[in-house]
């Protein structure tokens, strides 16, 4: 779990990408806050513990929760958990 929770801006993209859905780099930085040089960083990382998964068409990399991988559920429950008590 270190390597999917390590640091701030790789939960962002995390919950960016199980909020959303597939997304390239630049919508994911965006919507992540982070640059984009750190959203790429982190989605390698991502992709290599197997969490992420990534398509390429030519130029342009999509990115995506894998929802096969166990540990993604228990992720999707954390962050409902978190937003449902910060909502109280």
């Amino acid at each position: 779990m270190e390597s999917l929770l390590g640091s701030k801006p790789r939960v962002k993209i995390l919950k960016v990408l199980i909020d959303k859905g597939e997304l390239n780099i630049t919508a994911i930085a965006r919507e992540a806050g982070v640059n984009h040089k750190t959203a790429l960083r982190h989605l390698e990382e991502l992709r290599r513990v197997g969490v992420v998964t990534e398509k390429v068409f030519g130029r342009v990399r999509i990115f995506k929760i894998n929802s096969e991988d166990p540990r993604v559920e228990a992720l999707k429950m954390l962050f409902k958990s978190i937003s449902s008590s910060e909502r109280k």
